[in-house]
């Protein structure tokens, strides 16, 4: 996601973490080895369901409304979700 953006690495607000934040808000922190939340904001959802919904890695809990979980296996699973972490960082920027 750093390379995606304007982000920085920060601590979590919701846990002592890692986390990634842009100016105004925290976009992603890890939950849990390989596993990450990423908030996508309900537009940046709308452009990104087609290409990653149906990702296996990929976790959307409607009552979490701004946020997905990805839980990445492998560096080419995180290749394959480049797109889906850029979606992210520029529809929270």
């Amino acid at each position: 996601m750093q390379a995606a953006g304007p982000v920085q690495e920060r601590r979590s607000r919701y846990g002592d973490k890692p986390a990634l934040w842009t100016d105004r808000r925290e976009i992603a922190h890890l939950e849990a080895p390989g596993v990450i939340d990423v908030r996508i904001t309900r537009a940046g959802w709308s452009r990104a369901q087609g290409d990653f919904g149906a990702h296996p890695a990929v976790r959307r809990d409607p009552s979490r409304r701004d946020w997905i979980e990805l839980r990445i296996g492998s560096a080419d699973e995180a290749r394959q979700l480049a797109g889906l972490l850029a979606i992210a960082v520029s529809a929270n920027t």
